[in-house]
C-alpha cells in the first residue's frame, strides 16, 4: 500500500473509521514503540470549527495539514503534545488525531516513560505520545513511513464493533460540538475515558 495514496484517495471520515486495527510504529532512539490504533477523530479542514485550519488558517505550526496526505502533524495543547496525520491531497488541509493505541512493541520503556503501569500507558493522545518518549514537535512534517514514524499497510486487528461518539473536548462550537467524528473500537480498554464496565478484558473489542 502507498501511504499517500491510502490517506488521499477516500473519505476522511471513512478514513477515521477504517485506520482502526492498523500499526503505528515510532522507530526512535530508545528502540521501537509499536501500538495498534483504537481510537480515533476527524478534522475537516476550513468548515470544521474544532480544526486547526477551520476558515483557511494557516500558519508555519499547522503547515503539515496542508501537506500531502499521510504526513505528520505534532501540536501541543495545554503544555501536552498531540498527533494528526494530514489527510487528503495537498492543500486541503484534513486531519485525523490519534487518540489511542493498545501497546505492541516497547512496552516496557513505555512504563517507565509515563511511570505508569496498565491501561493508563497510552490510553490518551497525550498519554501514547509520552509513552513512545515524543518529547517535541521535531518530526512535526515528516512522512508516514517515510522517515521514524510507520502505519501498517494492512491491519493486524479487525474491530468487532466499531463506535462513532461525539469528539473529546471540542466546546461551544455547535454543530461541531455534536458531531459523531471520534471513532472508537468498542470495549477496547486502551480507548479513552472509557469506563471499566464497558471494556471488554476476554478479546478487547476485536475480532
Amino acid at each position: 500500500m502507498n501511504v499517500q495514496n491510502y490517506f488521499e484517495n477516500a473519505e476522511t471520515m471513512d478514513l477515521a473509521k477504517d485506520m482502526l486495527g492498523h500499526t503505528f510504529t515510532y522507530n526512535s532512539n530508545q528502540g521501537e514503540f509499536s501500538g495498534i490504533i483504537v481510537e480515533t477523530e476527524a478534522y475537516l479542514g476550513p468548515i470544521d470549527m474544532a480544526s486547526h485550519s477551520y476558515n483557511g488558517r494557516h500558519t508555519k505550526a499547522n503547515d503539515p495539514l496542508y501537506q500531502a496526505g499521510g504526513t505528520i502533524y505534532i501540536y501541543s495543547i495545554h503544555s501536552w503534545l498531540d498527533m494528526d496525520i494530514s489527510i487528503q491531497k495537498a492543500g486541503t488541509p484534513n486531519g485525523i488525531l490519534i487518540r489511542a493505541l493498545q501497546p505492541l512493541k516497547g512496552i516496557e520503556k513505555m512504563e517507565i516513560n509515563r511511570n505508569k503501569t496498565g491501561f493508563d500507558v497510552t490510553n490518551g493522545p497525550a498519554k501514547w505520545m509520552a509513552a513512545f518518549g515524543i518529547k517535541n514537535k521535531d518530526l512535526s512534517g515528516t512522512m508516514l513511513n517515510k522517515n521514524n514514524f510507520s502505519f501498517s499497510t494492512k491491519k493486524v486487528q479487525a474491530p468487532k464493533s466499531i463506535l462513532a461518539t461525539p469528539r473529546i473536548g471540542v466546546k461551544n462550537k455547535e454543530p461541531w460540538t455534536s458531531k459523531n467524528m471520534r471513532f472508537i473500537v468498542e470495549g477496547n480498554p486502551y480507548v479513552s475515558k472509557l469506563a471499566k464496565r464497558d471494556m471488554n478484558l476476554e478479546t478487547y473489542g476485536w475480532l
